[in-house]
């Protein structure tokens, strides 16, 4: 059984967008798409460090519409406009996960969907099911 996720606490800023995708018996695996730094209004701050806020927020609150944990996240990957962001990035995200180790992978790119967008923020998680 699949389950297409939309968190009412994340903006959509592309109509019809689906935040996550839960499948298995209980959300053995949840495929997280990229999430941008807009607040539920679809409000983009110009600065890279409230971007990145906003978009590991809105990562965490599909985690959590899936009834998983930042522990289940096992891969994060990074999509950055704004070049030489790396150590805000850091920043950032230990402040947000904590001591979660998921692996990551961080890539400057020339744009994203929206130029205001300067942050792309996707990944997987697992929760391990006991029988």
């Amino acid at each position: 059984m699949k389950r297409f996720l939309r968190p009412t606490k994340v903006s959509s800023i592309v109509p019809g967008q689906v935040h996550g995708l839960a499948h298995g018996g209980v959300f053995k695996r949840l495929l997280i798409a990229g999430q941008v730094g807009a607040d539920p209004l679809g409000n983009v701050p110009a600065d890279f460090e409230a971007q990145a806020e906003l978009a590991f927020d809105n990562f965490l609150a599909v985690i959590d519409a899936a009834q998983l944990g930042i522990g289940d996240v096992i891969r994060i990957g990074v999509f950055v406009t704004a070049p030489g962001s790396l150590a805000i990035f850091n920043q950032v995200r230990e402040r947000k996960l904590g001591s979660a180790t998921p692996v990551l992978s961080y890539v400057e790119i020339a744009g994203l969907g929206d130029p205001r967008w300067l942050i792309s923020i996707e990944g997987e998680a697992i929760q391990e099911i006991n029988p």
